[in-house]
């Protein structure tokens, strides 16, 4: 059945307004901070929870600082940061503190040499880069964020906020509205009780009926046009599914402002979609444990 088939029940969603939801009750339904779902108070979601602190604002935490901002006891947090550094996820630094360590560097490897989508969508951002001639970004999505994951940039006056591993929030951008308007209904729904103040600071609409048509008509456009990020550049992103129906990712064509025409963003709106089509296409053909898969050509940017 496809997203638009599926039927509305006003009682579950109300067309003259979001409904209001308690704040503890989302809290424990959707995924909070940086995006990790919340999980209930185990000691997984407290060892995560541990690795949701270090950022580029704050990326050195010592037993002390943890143990004020967790409200765990020091046994506790000794035992949490010993079997992270045991893993190499932390190590220790100057004054008794901790940063992420270099488990994560071997993560990074492993992703871009086994991740199915850097392995297909490179070839078609090398195919497209002299006719965007600006930028391209492949981002994909967890939680309540979409995260950019490859970046190819032609022009060198372009810079772009969405960088390699930088996450955004879901709605706001090109990228992440074009995959937010793919989410399955149900899920749209949720959103919409439990982000109501988000999805309405966005402009994305204040009723559920709003948001609803604004989702449904990026999903019949195939495409979406944005440039509330990086206000001097224009985003056309269009949406890649790892199973029918099921969105993975997005593709985003970049383009200074003052380079983009209404007609070029049509021609670069079904640019990107078509793109689109044939990366999900592969994508959902794609089959694990070929042992002779080569590795994949990144683009390299021509900006030096």
């Amino acid at each position: 059945m496809a997203i638009d088939d599926v039927p509305d029940n006003p009682a579950i969603a109300p067309a003259t307004a979001f409904s209001a939801v308690d704040e503890d009750d989302a809290a424990a339904n959707w995924p909070s901070g940086r995006g990790r779902a919340a999980g209930g108070d185990t000691a997984i979601t407290r060892v995560l929870g541990i690795l949701d602190l270090f950022t580029p604002e704050a990326p050195v935490w010592t037993v002390d600082m943890l143990m004020v901002r967790l409200g765990l006891a020091r046994a506790t947090i000794y035992r949490y940061i010993r079997a992270l550094s045991d893993s190499g996820y932390l190590v220790a630094s100057a004054d008794a503190g901790y940063v992420l360590g270099p488990r994560f560097i071997e993560f990074d490897r492993n992703i871009r040499l086994g991740d199915p989508l850097l392995h297909i969508v490179p070839p078609y951002m090398a195919e497209l880069r002299d006719v965007v001639n600006g930028g391209q970004l492949l981002c994909a999505f967890y939680g309540l964020r979409v995260l950019t994951v490859l970046q190819d940039r032609t022009d060198p006056d372009i810079t772009m906020s969405m960088e390699r591993g930088r996450s955004f929030p879901l709605f706001k951008g090109s990228p992440s509205r074009v995959i937010l308007a793919n989410l399955p209904t149900y899920q749209l729904r949720n959103l919409a009780l439990h982000h109501q103040a988000d999805i309405a600071a966005a402009g994305l609409g204040t009723t559920w009926s709003e948001f609803r048509d604004g989702m449904r008509a990026i999903r019949r456009a195939g495409y979406l046009v944005a440039s509330d990020i990086d206000k001097a550049l224009v985003g056309i992103s269009a949406p890649i599914f790892h199973a029918p129906g099921a969105v993975a990712a997005s593709l985003c064509l970049v383009r200074r402002r003052e380079n983009v025409t209404a007609a070029d963003e049509v021609f670069l709106g079904e640019l990107a979609a078509d793109a689109c089509r044939r990366i999900s296409a592969e994508l959902q053909a794609f089959r694990p444990g070929a042992a002779d898969a080569p590795a994949p050509a990144f683009p390299v940017s021509r900006v030096r």
